[in-house]
């Protein structure tokens, strides 16, 4: 008598795309609350790398600024973290989940991203606690 293979009950959903985690913008683990860290790196070659654990993320705020601009302010501890570009919804509800990695300026070129559904044209630093 052959043995009769037990078929897999449970649905599979398929992996995520690659361009809906990451990109020239920065990075999204697929799994919530799986991050400590947020990194923010500045600059056309990153040269500006900032580090802030989750715990001193204490709110963000994203705001329509016009057509296909937004604006995230992140508050990390003493600092304000003020992004801009589009499709920034997506980061605030990355940083929701605790699952941002790593956000990126983008490179000057905003053509050469016109596919890609978030962009970040900048990131600017500043401290909150002077």
């Amino acid at each position: 008598m052959p043995i009769k293979l037990k078929e897999n009950q449970n649905l599979v959903e398929a992996p995520p795309k690659t361009d809906d985690w990451s990109g020239p913008w920065g990075k999204i683990s697929p799994t919530p609350r799986s991050v400590d860290t947020l990194r923010i790196c500045k600059g056309k070659d990153y040269e500006e790398l900032h580090s802030y654990p989750y715990r001193v993320l204490s709110s963000w705020h994203l705001r329509s600024r016009g057509r296909d601009q937004e604006e995230l302010k992140i508050e990390a501890g003493p600092d304000l973290i003020t992004v801009s570009g589009r499709g920034l919804a997506r980061i605030a509800a990355a940083l929701d989940q605790g699952s941002l990695e790593v956000l990126y300026e983008t490179a000057l070129d905003r053509d050469a991203f016109d596919d890609s559904k978030i962009f970040v044209s900048s990131i600017l630093l500043e401290s909150i606690c002077e």
